[in-house]
């Protein structure tokens, strides 16, 4: 599978998971049914992350995710994004996460994250695994 591929599928998950007004069943494109998540030590399958995208939608009116670096490897990759999320108060967070994924074929079937909220309350630590 060549690397761009991972790159490409990332970059499409963001885009898909940051557009509130595309259906959460297209996020099942890009991951396998076996889907793991890891925020910050809570475990997510792939029905939690659909409940989490939920979530978020209902309680943000915006969220913009910038890839400020990334880097592919075989079945592994890894980026450092930032998630400026915006309430429907108008108030904002950013957070900064670090995260390593694993491919399946083209899919994903892991993601490992750490999240560290940059502005915004302490309490947004959340977000990455709000339910």
């Amino acid at each position: 599978m060549p690397l761009e591929k991972h790159e490409r599928t990332i970059r499409q998950m963001f885009a898909t998971f940051t557009d509130f007004t595309s259906d959460i069943s297209e996020l099942s494109n890009f991951m396998t049914t076996d889907y793991r998540q890891f925020v910050d030590g809570q475990e997510m399958t792939l029905d939690d992350f659909r409940t989490h995208t939920t979530a978020l939608r209902s309680g943000l009116r915006k969220l913009d995710i910038s890839i400020q670096h990334i880097l592919c490897d075989g079945e592994n990759a890894a980026t450092v994004h930032f998630a400026r999320a915006t309430r429907h108060s108008g108030e904002q967070s950013l957070i900064k996460v670090i995260a390593f994924y694993r491919f399946r074929g083209a899919r994903i079937c892991l993601v490992d994250e750490l999240t560290h909220v940059i502005e915004g309350h302490y309490e947004d630590k959340a977000l990455g695994s709000l339910q």
